[in-house]
């Protein structure tokens, strides 16, 4: 089939590219940026959100331990898959298929911001002051 394949499990068409600014290869990708590609991106799942408002089954004792299991049970298995997609990120970052981006290119990306937020301007001095375009990531002459 497609990619490696084998034991490994390793399916090329499978491996997330992101679209950076200012030249960065597709192959650099943090692990946050990875796992929000791979639906895992928050720490908790999430999963009792639009569940506890106007829920009535939570009025009860049964109810409650109802739902307490069934939000155990879920927080379980997203944290199952939050941890198999870090090992595979893990793997792939080995294997030398994808890599962490440097923290030049990490500056570059939030660079790439809303000019509105202070995190974007903050990484743009940061770049002026080492010499870096943010907008095309090379450096000035």
């Amino acid at each position: 089939m497609g990619g490696r394949g084998g034991s490994s499990g390793l399916n090329v068409a499978n491996i997330p590219k992101i679209n950076n600014p200012a030249r960065i290869p597709k192959n650099a990708i943090t692990e946050d940026e990875f796992l929000a590609l791979r639906g895992v991106g928050d720490a908790m799942s999430g999963y009792t959100i639009d569940k506890t408002r106007s829920n009535r089954q939570i009025r009860t004792q049964r109810g409650k331990e109802r739902f307490e299991r069934e939000t155990l049970s879920a927080n379980e298995v997203y944290q199952r898959k939050r941890d198999a997609a870090r090992a595979e990120y893990r793997s792939l970052v080995e294997k030398g298929v994808i890599r962490d981006k440097t923290p030049i290119e990490r500056r570059i990306v939030t660079a790439h911001g809303n000019p509105d937020n202070e995190s974007t301007q903050a990484a743009r001095r940061l770049l002026e002051k080492k010499g870096i375009d943010w907008k095309t990531g090379r450096k000035k002459k």
